[in-house]
């Protein structure tokens, strides 16, 4: 079942990908109805993925890769969500390429951390939603921050292609990524705050890395998004700072575990 899910989420994303890659420069874009069906599918076979992964007769099975499913498919059904009301023609491809590749190789990475039960707090499933749902807000503010670069810098070399596209003006993408950031940043702090809260041992040894290196992430939003807000700060480096506050925040998400599950295999 898991093989034959896999298979099919896999192979409904690339379809949705080359149909968008096929007309990212058409004037008329890709076909919304056309790219709707082929990511449905995949998002619902990628749904039934998770819960035949996740929950076993064994127990939960909440490993590394389980969770990067989670948050990719959240990614995905949300940067869908937002492509039927405005054009995120650039987006779709790379969410549907990594989500594609993402389903294909959790075929291949060993990932079985079975929890015979799941100790239901308040305060750790307050920050474990706030963490989620602020991780997914950030990388796809920084999906828009790739996007706002590609389209300025194609207008800056006056490519005529890119003005007659079906791609969104620049203006548009600009004031979401920066309204989505400020959304991400303010969940990013709510998330920290409920850590600090309702968990001990932040600063603990075997977590403090993770602690550290979300809080530089932190500071790192928090400055741009304030630059921007009160100094009016855009343009590349902003872009770039941004994308380096994504891969720390990653590295504090994903980091640790990828090491102690797939590389050295612990679990």
């Amino acid at each position: 079942m898991i093989i034959s899910l896999t298979i099919i989420a896999s192979l409904f994303y690339v379809l949705a990908t080359s149909h968008v890659l096929s007309r990212l420069f058409h004037k008329q874009g890709p076909s919304q109805k056309l790219t709707v069906i082929l990511s449905t599918v995949a998002i619902l076979a990628h749904m039934l993925l998770l819960v035949n992964s996740v929950f076993r007769a064994d127990g939960q099975d909440l490993s590394i890769v389980n969770v990067a499913l989670l948050t990719c498919w959240v990614i995905v059904v949300s940067v869908t969500a937002v492509s039927l009301k405005f054009p995120a023609t650039l987006l779709l491809p790379v969410v549907y390429g990594f989500a594609a590749l993402l389903t294909l190789a959790s075929l291949f990475i060993p990932h079985h951390v079975i929890l015979q039960s799941i100790n239901v707090e308040l305060g750790l499933v307050t920050h474990i939603s706030l963490s989620l749902l602020a991780y997914c807000v950030l990388i796809i503010s920084t999906l828009y921050a790739v996007q706002f670069y590609f389209i300025d810098k194609r207008l800056k070399r006056k490519d005529l292609a890119i003005v007659h596209s079906h791609l969104p003006p620049l203006m548009v993408v600009e004031r979401q990524l920066y309204q989505l950031l400020t959304l991400g940043t303010i969940l990013l702090t709510f998330a920290l705050l409920s850590g600090f809260i309702f968990l001990e041992g932040m600063f603990a040894s075997e977590f403090i890395h993770k602690t550290v290196l979300s809080l530089i992430a932190w500071l790192i939003f928090t400055v741009v998004t304030v630059g921007h807000l009160r100094q009016g700060w855009r343009g590349k480096p902003v872009v770039f700072s941004i994308m380096i506050a994504a891969f720390i925040l990653s590295l504090a998400y994903f980091g640790s575990r990828f090491i102690q599950e797939v590389v050295l295999n612990k679990f």
